[in-house]
């Protein structure tokens, strides 16, 4: 009796479970169902990241713009002027003025064996005619006038080309202008003050990526201990380069003031006008950093957004100076960072597909 009693009560307890069983099942289905379409839409919303020819597309909606505080502003066009700072060095002009001297002292033998060259030649002349009427004077006193008047023109001859080869060579090293000044074959005040000490000569290594310098184009000069710029004008091309070996040479002049030989300067010019480069600005705060380098997302369309390199190398009041990109651009202000984590969760999933 009392075993038939507990085989009713475990079946009971049996068909209870059963029946609560089927009713959790029946109840949780609707919820189980509402769940997953919501995971469902969580992971279609989340996948906000498309990639197209290689470039990553973040797509959002306006709501979600507004929502994540995303804000663009329209990038602003300026024309940007470089500004050329390099080094310089005071060069002694101690070999020019000797060579000056020396063609000096070459040109006085010149003329003083031109000169010798007249008398001998007069006095050739007049042996040989004698000589040629009836012997009045001997064959040797004749040889010996032509002597001296080969000998006269060897002198000039011998003058010329030394005179030729230190005009070459200091043209070589120091340039037509210099050289030509230095031997007097033009006026130069310029020169003149070179070698009254009042202004002193300056090599400038410029940029190779500069326009060449214009008679009468002017630098600021600073001693490198100093303060006070100096103003230096251009004279011409220097022809042995920078002992640092750093961009093009160039001659240029200044007063002496505080400048001395050997010095080295610093300098600070504009670029020419015609060296402007057309571009943009972008802001400060549109800018983020990934793997070292600056990048900046740009608006397209309404919805989609691209991440784009930019340059950081010049710097402006407003931000940084771009080349390559259109005026009417929009830049992402605010936000970005929020749409570079969005881009990452795009190429963490894809990774753990793959």
């Amino acid at each position: 009796m009392f075993n038939k009693k507990a085989a009713t009560v475990i079946g009971l307890q049996a068909l209870l479970i059963v029946i609560l069983f089927w009713m959790l099942v029946f109840y949780g289905k609707d919820e189980f169902e509402d769940y997953r379409v919501e995971q469902e839409e969580e992971i279609e919303s989340a996948d906000r990241v498309e990639e197209k020819d290689g470039i990553s597309i973040v797509s959002l909606s306006p709501a979600v713009q507004k929502n994540s505080g995303i804000e663009t502003a329209t990038v602003d066009a300026m024309a940007y002027q470089d500004e050329i700072n390099s080094f310089g060095t005071v060069t002694p002009i101690d070999s020019l003025i000797a060579t000056k001297a020396e063609v000096a002292h070459l040109q006085a033998q010149l003329s003083a064996n031109a000169a010798s060259k007249k008398q001998y030649q007069v006095q050739y002349e007049r042996l040989k005619a004698l000589n040629a009427d009836d012997k009045n004077v001997s064959d040797l006193a004749v040889q010996q006038a032509q002597a001296k008047l080969s000998n006269a023109n060897a002198n000039i001859q011998s003058a010329a080309v030394q005179i030729k080869n230190l005009e070459a060579s200091t043209k070589l090293k120091w340039g037509r202008l210099l050289a030509n000044a230095a031997f007097g074959k033009q006026s130069s005040p310029v020169f003149k003050k070179l070698l009254s000490r009042d202004h002193v000569l300056i090599q400038v290594s410029l940029p190779f990526n500069t326009a060449d310098p214009k008679a009468g184009n002017v630098i600021e000069v600073t001693p490198l201990n100093g303060t006070h710029p100096i103003k230096a004008t251009y004279l011409s091309a220097a022809a042995t380069a920078d002992r640092n070996g750093a961009g093009k040479t160039f001659y240029y002049s200044a007063p002496a003031n505080n400048l001395r030989t050997g010095m080295r300067v610093s300098v600070h010019a504009n670029a020419s006008e015609s060296s402007a480069s057309e571009g943009i600005v972008i802001p400060s705060n549109a800018v983020v950093w990934y793997a070292g380098t600056p990048w900046a997302y740009f608006k397209q369309g309404g919805n989609q957004f691209v991440r784009k390199p930019i340059s950081a190398d010049t710097e402006v009041d407003a931000g940084w100076f771009n080349i390559g990109f259109n005026a009417d651009s929009e830049v992402v202000v605010k936000g970005a960072q929020l749409l570079l984590s969005e881009e990452f969760k795009y190429l963490i999933k894809n990774e753990n597909d793959d």
